[in-house]
């Protein structure tokens, strides 16, 4: 019994000395066994890997792939030449007509039929100096000036994606069919960016290259296009609502001057409005992928300020909903301009102009003083050049021609 009471003494002792500092590595003679007193136990000292907090190890390798990674932004000349002076810098209040304003969305798709020559046509007419355009590709490779995926909204034909048809299979048909202004635009083709690019450039028409798909074709063609046009790098910026098609595009050559498109719940939905929010969704049958893609739309929330900063961009497109004083504040600060779609009635125009002194994109440029002031008597759309019920009959099919996305 003594010696049950000793063992176990022993033992809660030795734990408590392991805890202390001054407990020896080594301890000699111990007598763990009364028939074994010269029985000797060396005690060796565990060492163990300094380990992060959970998470923090995983956060410390993601911002150090971030700033790894990260491109670095184009000459500033560049952009100024694209963009303009700054709206709240001394150089626009010397020189005003420089700023930029307003930017013919499509090629002011209300106007004449969108991404068409008829519309950058159209455009230089009413010397308005900047457009923005769509471009996706063709399954021979070849730069379509196109927006949505297919030509149903434009045609009403049953071609559901131009990526799986060549271009001679769909260059003849007519884009204008639908449009309000059609008996102007009686036939009307698609257009190919290399051509839009030569007659806007010798125009000096500044472009914006809206990238749809995400395809290694329009990539490269798109690199290609500045390659063999050394001009564009001051004429010519590169916009894509895809952070890594964007990313793709400006690591392979950093001097292209970027912009991040992005419209809230744009996963789940096919149209925004601040009236209505989200709406016309895009899987309504299916209640969990729809609840998947809500979740992506957090998380793209969340996410996309990140990703306009890894890509180094010059410029973000938002929907012009979501745009305030502070949001335009926020890019100000960081160097980056800020602009808004799509900006179509004339009050809108005037609040973009007058308080929130940012640029904007617009389907018309009905309703824009600068554009007012040189259309003149011969002009065959000057009956439509005046703001009013005319402009809010015009925008009828707004909604119908912009899906919800730049």
């Amino acid at each position: 019994m003594a010696t049950s009471v000793m063992r176990t003494g022993w033992r809660a002792s030795g734990g408590t000395l392991k805890s202390l500092s001054t407990y020896p590595k080594t301890l000699l003679n111990a007598h763990v066994y009364p028939n074994a007193p010269n029985s000797i136990i060396i005690h060796t000292q565990k060492r163990s890997l300094f380990v992060l907090p959970f998470g923090m190890d995983v956060g410390i390798l993601g911002f150090s792939a971030y700033y790894l990674t990260r491109l670095r932004k184009p000459e500033p000349e560049n952009v100024t030449s694209i963009f303009g002076p700054e709206p709240w810098g001394k150089e626009s209040m010397q020189n005003p007509e420089k700023v930029v304003r307003c930017i013919a969305h499509r090629g002011a798709g209300l106007d004449a039929p969108e991404n068409t020559m008829e519309a950058f046509k159209y455009c230089v007419e009413r010397e308005c100096n900047i457009v923005e355009l769509d471009v996706r590709t063709s399954r021979d490779g070849k730069l379509v000036l196109l927006h949505d995926q297919g030509l149903e909204r434009l045609t009403g034909t049953d071609i559901a994606n131009v990526h799986l048809m060549d271009w001679d299979k769909i260059k003849d048909i007519d884009v204008g069919a639908t449009h309000p202004n059609r008996k102007q635009f009686p036939d009307v083709r698609l257009c190919l960016l290399d051509e839009a690019l030569d007659y806007l450039l010798a125009n000096n028409v500044k472009v914006i290259i809206d990238v749809k798909g995400e395809d290694k074709q329009v990539v490269a063609g798109i690199l290609n296009c500045f390659s063999t046009r050394p001009t564009l790098y001051q004429n010519a910026a590169v916009t894509c609502f895809n952070p890594f098609v964007l990313y793709q595009i400006r690591r392979n050559d950093p001097q292209i001057v970027g912009a991040l498109s992005y419209r809230p719940y744009c996963f789940s939905s096919q149209e925004y409005d601040a009236e209505r929010g989200p709406n016309n969704p895009r899987f309504a049958d299916n209640l969990a992928l729809h609840s998947v893609l809500r979740f992506a739309d957090m998380i793209h929330s969340l996410l996309w300020r990140w990703s306009a900063r890894w890509c180094a961009v010059s410029a973000v497109l938002l929907h012009k909903d979501i745009v305030s004083p502070s949001e335009i504040q926020y890019w100000r600060w960081l160097g980056v301009r800020c602009a808004g779609w799509c900006v179509n009635r004339p009050l809108e125009k005037l609040y973009w102009r007058g308080v929130l002194k940012a640029p904007y994109l617009a389907n018309t440029l009905l309703g824009e003083p600068d554009v007012e002031k040189k259309t003149t008597e011969k002009d065959s759309y000057s009956n439509l050049d005046r703001p009013g019920p005319l402009v809010d009959k015009l925008l009828e099919p707004e909604r119908k021609m912009s899906s919800g996305q730049n």
